[in-house]
């Protein structure tokens, strides 16, 4: 059973509808990339669909023994349907299928989102609840969002959403009406340890204080990082925005570092963690390097949002963002 950490409060938000029986048909779960929406979102999908509202408690508690629990514990029940970016082509399912990195779509296109609602057509099969989630929301094409929309104005009975959303400004106004909003926010040092230990009872107190740092409150972060070895692409980031890389040298080492064919999955964790670093270097920022800091990190973010179509290659987008962390440095006059 997965376990959660450092969101008591949410859970009991969903509780508390579960069981006066009024639960509202759709969540909005928001919060920065990491910090545990989707185990929430799973987690909560096996309480419901497991659990019945009479059932007491201040934390979700699925029930795995019942029938259905195997299913539920292995994310594929019938009545839980997980929407998310498809592999790009059957080369990529191909590499899913087999246990393989592959890559995803771009978006989550109204195809998905009308093949679910045709499911939501028919009674569930397992019990009288049913739980969608969609993972994320930011992801959905504009018609898969205005698709949607229709079933969160007109939900089926006994239908849960639960929308993933990392950047909720992006949705639709009229989607976020018509959920109820839970922020997720990051996990502090003692619990980000614990969730750390809880996936790897061998690490040590040295790499738990480093993974802790890189997480910084989002333990898939540290997570991913473990798992993909970029112990040295995080300490190559923090000297640049340390020394300011005038030489460049630290830059172009991380460029050859991450544009090797097999470095793939690695230059995808590196985009997406490139703006949450900026943002926590931003914070120890004052005056002028404040400022100039925010302006690097909005260009961070606008950089990571249109890397997938970025017509050059891996190692000018790397050495392009080498350049932006750069500009986090502190003035030379400060640093010396």
């Amino acid at each position: 059973m997965t376990s959660l950490y450092g969101h008591d409060a949410q859970q009991q938000a969903v509780l508390r509808g579960f069981s006066s029986g009024k639960m509202h048909h759709a969540w909005l779960l928001t919060g920065a990339k990491g910090v545990g929406k989707a185990s929430f979102a799973w987690t909560a999908a096996q309480h419901i669909l497991s659990r019945e509202p009479a059932f007491q408690s201040d934390i979700f508690v699925p029930d795995l023994q019942r029938a259905g629990g195997q299913m539920l514990a292995a994310h594929n029940h019938p009545d839980c349907h997980y929407l998310a970016r498809e592999p790009k082509d059957d080369k990529e399912r191909r590499n899913k299928e087999n246990g393989k990195p592959y890559e995803r779509r771009r978006n989550i296109p109204i195809d998905q989102v009308r093949a679910m609602q045709q499911r939501l057509t028919t009674r569930p099969s397992l019990g009288i609840r049913r739980i969608i989630i969609i993972d994320s929301a930011d992801n959905l094409e504009r018609g898969a969002a205005n698709a949607l929309l229709k079933s969160l104005e007109e939900p089926p009975e006994n239908t849960c959403f639960f929308l993933i959303s990392h950047n909720p400004g992006k949705l639709l106004p009229t989607i976020r009406s018509r959920c109820m909003t839970l922020s997720f926010h990051g996990l502090n040092d003692e619990t980000m340890r614990r969730v750390l230990l809880a996936q790897d009872e061998s690490l040590t107190s040295q790499q738990l204080e480093s993974l802790s740092q890189i997480g910084h409150g989002s333990p898939g972060y540290a997570l991913k990082f473990l798992e993909l070895g970029m112990e040295e692409i995080h300490t190559l980031m923090r000297k640049i925005t340390e020394t300011g890389d005038r030489d460049q040298k630290l830059r172009l080492h991380l460029a050859k570092l991450l544009s090797v064919k097999a470095a793939k999955e690695k230059l995808q964790a590196f985009i997406e963690y490139a703006p949450v670093f900026a943002a926590r270097i931003s914070r120890q920022r004052q005056g002028r390097a404040l400022s100039q800091a925010i302006v690097a990190w909005e260009e961070l973010v606008s950089l990571a949002e249109k890397a997938p179509t970025y017509n050059f290659t891996s190692d000018a987008l790397v050495y392009q963002i080498g350049g932006l962390l750069a500009r986090l440095a502190p003035p030379r006059e400060a640093a010396a």
